[in-house]
């Protein structure tokens, strides 16, 4: 029996906006958090603007029925928003800061946008993603997608969830778009149905001033059906509510895509790997990651940081190997690789020049759950992950080696699509990182890096040490050179 047949009414999942006006509280100097003006200040007039970009966003109707941001304003002169649902009658103040963050001329990283499509949230789900048409999603001709609401189905309405998460995957896969979603406001509530349990779509957190806290939806997926136990979020950024930080990584991301431009890096793959290696982490006291869980379990892959992505993007693409790398890569970069097969690891060589140190190290690895149609009757459309029909996950791991081919760390999650290593104080020498896999899948590879000089002791306080302190000189030489064994 065809879904079609079982659907017969409109789905109308308990569809919530992630604090009302809730954008408006956003810090003035975000942009300073996230490393914009970091970046206008190196490139001044040459900054990129998100032009050229075509985003979209969809909103939760408030109690009028009204989504639509108000774009009458100064704020987005030049901006040309196209209704997709077709039956708002007024304007939602929600969608209007939400907007405002996403490509606003004066609140956004991204005042160049000037093309957005804006959907209905409810009409997005039903008829976009052909969840009670049971048709293949409409095309999406965007960059960035940005959902600042959350959904939840009741027990009954799992089975449509599932089905609603994987037509999320199908869709950032077939059409290349970066799909944004909100995590929930509260540290003690629920991960979100929809967005957050999709493979291919970004699930973004907050965290305050002080940066000890996230207040949000965190932990687990839970979806038994659907990949049960991944970590959300995936990044956060400075804010006071997740309608707030979500469009501000939206806006990033339609900056970073200019920057892309008909490059690899625009393949979604690559571009999710760019945001996360470019995110921070010495903001917080307590990020960690183990081999198994790639990402922080409140924090996901760290704080939003755009002057560190673009850096990424500026660094170029670098080619993986199948043997020895005979040249290293730069100190930031990406690489989007399509291999036909995986039977062997790609390679890429990292080196740190005698007499510095590694400070940081981010890798991160991203590739895509793979959804396809498993319905032969004309114009349905069933998303399955059936590894028979082509579908499923393929499971990708990083290793990062030293000259002597000894392990120094690895990311070998068995149930994520993406892998991090991040490190911090790497002696001199040549490191190798290998991808490696069970099956041929596309995956976008990132990283940043940084050098400084090793430290070492004055020479007038190593005199002095030797001829008052003797004994302290002698303790010294000990320590020192037991760090450098």
């Amino acid at each position: 029996m065809s879904l079609h047949s079982q659907r017969t009414s409109r789905l109308t999942f308990a569809i919530l906006i992630l604090i009302a006006a809730a954008t408006q509280t956003a810090s003035a100097d975000w942009r300073d958090d996230i490393g914009y003006t970091q970046l206008t200040n190196e490139l001044g007039v040459a900054t990129p603007t998100g032009a050229g970009v075509a985003v979209s966003m969809a909103e939760a109707p408030d109690a009028s029925a009204r989504y639509l941001p108000n774009t009458s304003g100064t704020n987005f002169t030049g901006k040309t928003v196209t209704n997709e649902t077709a039956s708002s009658t007024g304007f939602n103040s929600h969608a209007s800061g939400v907007a405002g963050l996403f490509f606003g001329n004066t609140t956004s990283v991204a005042p160049g946008v000037t093309s957005v499509a804006a959907f209905e949230a409810n009409s997005w789900i039903n008829d976009a993603l052909g969840l009670t048409t049971t048709t293949a999603p409409v095309a999406h001709p965007y960059s960035v997608q940005n959902h600042s609401w959350i959904a939840n189905g009741t027990t009954a309405e799992i089975p449509e969830v599932i089905d609603a998460a994987k037509r999320v995957d199908y869709l950032a896969n077939r059409d290349n778009v970066l799909i944004i979603g909100g995590a929930n406001n509260g540290s003690t509530s629920s991960v979100p149905h929809l967005l957050a349990h999709s493979y291919n779509a970004i699930n973004v957190g907050i965290t305050n001033v002080e940066r000890t806290v996230g207040n949000h939806s965190q932990g687990n997926t839970t979806l038994a059906g659907y990949g049960p136990g991944r970590p959300r979020p995936d990044i956060v950024a400075q804010a006071g509510v997740t309608s707030s930080s979500t469009p501000m990584v939206s806006s990033a991301a339609a900056l970073l895509y200019e920057v892309a431009g008909s490059s690899n890096a625009n393949n979604v793959e690559a571009m999710r790997a760019v945001l996360m290696a470019g995110a921070t982490k010495d903001q917080f006291a307590d990020w960690d990651r183990t081999a198994t869980r790639p990402i922080d379990e409140t924090f996901g892959a760290g704080e939003l940081n755009v002057y560190n992505s673009y850096k990424i993007l500026e660094g170029g693409e670098y080619n993986g190997t199948v043997i020895a790398p005979t040249s290293s890569v730069g100190l930031f970069g990406y690489d989007f690789n399509e291999p036909v097969s995986m039977s062997s690891s790609f390679l890429y060589q990292f080196d740190v020049p005698s007499g510095q140190v590694m400070d940081e190290l981010s890798i991160f690895l991203q590739w895509s759950m793979d959804v396809v149609n498993a319905s032969t009757i004309p114009m349905e459309f069933i998303p399955s992950t059936d590894p028979l029909l082509g579908g499923g996950l393929a499971n990708l791991d990083l290793h990062f080696y030293d000259s002597n081919n000894s392990l120094v760390d690895q990311s070998i999650s068995s149930v994520d699509n993406f892998e991090h290593i991040y490190l911090t104080g790497l002696s001199a020498g040549t490191y190798t990182l290998e991808v490696s896999g069970d099956r041929a899948t596309e995956y976008g590879l990132a990283w940043r890096s940084s050098v400084s000089a090793v430290a070492v002791p004055e020479p007038s306080t190593f005199v002095t040490l030797a001829i008052f302190g003797g004994g302290l000189a002698l303790r010294f030489r000990r320590r020192y050179h037991g760090r450098r064994a």
